[in-house]
């Protein structure tokens, strides 16, 4: 289950498998590069590539393909929903300022969820707390701190690789970006699907390679504000179910209380589930 890096990570040029088209193993759809598209870049400024993503939907073949190829090229496949005819306009790529993947080695997963929480159970003078006993339970005010591994019920990549069909979408593409893991795609990718929730991506990305290491955990579609996993050592056992939910509330607190109202209930609905989904308001 430890994620280990790529055996070339330090490539020049990521896209130089894409010129090259993987040395003839992989044969690739129509694409394009896409760059950034934050308010930062100016006439003076070059931005460079962040992906390179196809202008179909492919196949989940291709995915579990290119997932293999990861390893030696440095690009990680996913879906991205992007699509310009749909929003009106990119989305999910570069829509703010990409970080370097160095602002993620500085987070540590406990230290991000012991900082959310505490920020939104924040007392207001007038208002009381955020958010009442209830909600939280079995927890409190305080944060409970990270939850156990999970045990292996399927390998990371062949459950990933099955569950990719169910994701597949008229408005889905192939999204190849240069990062070792999934998780990392979040903060270099220049994604702004949590914005409302953290100004910076970087904390979620550090959470999410923690769950790559205890939960099997890879990351499978990105939407504009949305994300979907896959999980191949979910909780099964109620209290760790609920101990892995309240993690979940510290990284997508719309996507448990509006859907499911407390961390209890939400933490029913995950016990076994191979497929973790987060959106954000």
């Amino acid at each position: 289950m430890p994620w280990e890096p790529p055996k070339d990570e330090t490539a020049a040029d990521p896209f130089a498998t894409l010129r090259i088209g993987f040395a003839g193993r992989v044969e690739l759809p129509a694409g394009e590069l896409l760059a950034e598209q934050s308010t930062r870049i100016d006439g003076n400024h070059d931005p460079g590539p962040l992906c390179w993503m196809s202008k179909e939907p492919p196949s989940a073949q291709l995915l579990a393909t290119l997932r293999a190829e990861s390893s030696y090229n440095g690009l990680w496949p996913l879906l991205l929903v992007d699509d310009t005819e749909l929003y009106g306009d990119r989305c999910t790529v570069g829509v703010v300022t990409p970080e370097p993947r160095a602002h993620i080695d500085k987070w540590q997963p406990e230290q991000v969820m012991s900082r959310i929480w505490d920020g939104l159970c924040q007392v207001d003078s007038e208002l009381g707390p955020a958010y009442d006993a209830e909600s939280l339970a079995p927890f409190g005010h305080s944060c409970p701190g990270l939850a156990a591994p999970g045990d292996l019920l399927a390998d990371p990549t062949v459950l990933a690789n099955q569950l990719t069909q169910r994701l597949l979408e008229e408005q889905t593409r192939l999204g190849l970006v240069p990062a070792p893991r999934g998780a990392d795609v979040l903060t270099v990718l220049g994604w702004s699907g949590a914005t409302n929730h953290v100004s910076r991506s970087a904390g979620l990305s550090a959470m999410l390679r923690s769950w790559e290491n205890r939960f099997g955990a890879r990351v499978l579609r990105l939407g504009p504000d949305r994300l979907d996993l896959s999980v191949a050592a979910p909780p099964i056992r109620a209290e760790h179910a609920a101990a892995v939910a309240a993690e979940h509330w510290t990284f997508a607190p719309d996507r448990i209380m509006q859907d499911t109202g407390s961390i209890s209930t939400y933490a029913e609905e995950i016990r076994g589930r191979r497929q973790w989904t987060f959106w954000w308001d």
